[in-house]
């Protein structure tokens, strides 16, 4: 049989009865996209639990807790769970807690964040995940989908997969809606960020040490050009790989209930928030997550631009 016709499968799945002893993950895809059962965010979680979840976010990576009423120092010990809080992005922040972000989306501000990306990969060490939490769900959609960037580069011919392993491209928040959006808080806040967020350069693919996966690491709003390649190159490459991404074999789409957590590893996936809720409300607090060790010098992305309590007119995607 030739090989494309299994790529897209895993070699083998994920034993949960053999691994997890505290926690019981429910995969809605082979090795990816897991409902996790038996964790009460309320208490303090035990060094076994903590450890089962950082294990599940490697074996799955997007996992899923159902709806809790937890307090915003529950959610940051949480994300703390998986690695030092991190600086998070330029959305506005929630009061009294600004390592926590705000997004909300209602009739004035119609969702904005339909398309495909991995969280401030502009960043020189973009956070190693995210923890999210719906506060407030429209009545039907508003669901978000992930896409696994291991399963799609596994996919991959060899021969495609040895061209795209030595490459690297540049990054940066400006080829997104960031620059309308900081526009709005203030010319001097854009100028701050040109200044402060200068593009970088990351691996087209990483390896993941713990687990020997490979990621994909390019993405449709924040990847400028892989570098070395002539123009036209670099985006046929880009383009390609922005619609190999989407096949329903890579991704999950998950449905919404208030007070629901999603938790997922920043390189191993991408996102896509669906906008076909307006003018119904939607209200997500954020929080991302460094790398064990490599904590961010910035301790907020919004105040280091100087954009702190300042209120933009417009949502991001304007």
């Amino acid at each position: 049989m030739l090989a494309y016709k299994t790529a897209k499968t895993v070699d083998h799945l994920v034993d949960t009865e053999a691994s997890y002893r505290h926690i019981r993950p429910v995969p809605q895809l082979p090795n990816f996209a897991a409902r996790i059962e038996g964790v009460d965010l309320t208490r303090p979680l035990p060094p076994e639990v903590r450890a089962e979840l950082k294990r599940a976010l490697d074996d799955f990576e997007v996992i899923f807790l159902p709806p809790q009423d937890i307090t915003p120092e529950q959610h940051l010990d949480l994300a703390s769970v998986f690695g030092p809080v991190a600086q998070g992005a330029y959305f506005p922040r929630k009061d009294g807690h600004p390592q926590i972000e705000v997004l909300a989306n209602d009739a004035d501000r119609p969702a904005s964040v339909d398309h495909w990306h991995a969280d401030l990969t502009w960043l020189a060490t973009p956070p190693a995940g995210t923890v999210i939490q719906i506060t407030e769900n429209p009545p039907v959609g508003g669901g978000t989908s992930w896409s696994s960037m291991s399963k799609a580069f596994q996919a991959l011919s060899p021969g495609l997969k040895d061209y795209l392993r030595p490459l690297e491209a540049t990054h940066t928040w400006e080829t997104s809606q960031w620059r309308t959006y900081l526009a709005n808080l203030g010319e001097d806040v854009l100028i701050n960020a040109i200044q402060k967020f200068k593009p970088v350069v990351h691996k087209v693919v990483y390896r993941q040490e713990r687990t020997g996966k490979e990621f994909l690491f390019v993405n449709e709003t924040f990847t400028r050009h892989i570098n070395g390649l002539s123009t036209i190159e670099s985006r046929g490459i880009l383009a390609f790989l922005a619609q190999w991404i989407r096949q329903p074999e890579f991704t999950y789409t998950h449905k919404w209930e208030p007070g629901a957590i999603a938790i997922w590893d920043n390189y191993a996936t991408q996102h896509y928030a669906l906008a076909d809720y307006w003018p119904a409300r939607r209200v997500n607090h954020r929080v991302t997550f460094d790398l064990e060790a490599q904590a961010q010098p910035v301790a907020n992305t919004l105040a280091a631009v100087d954009g702190s309590g300042r209120v933009s007119k417009v949502a991001y995607g304007y």
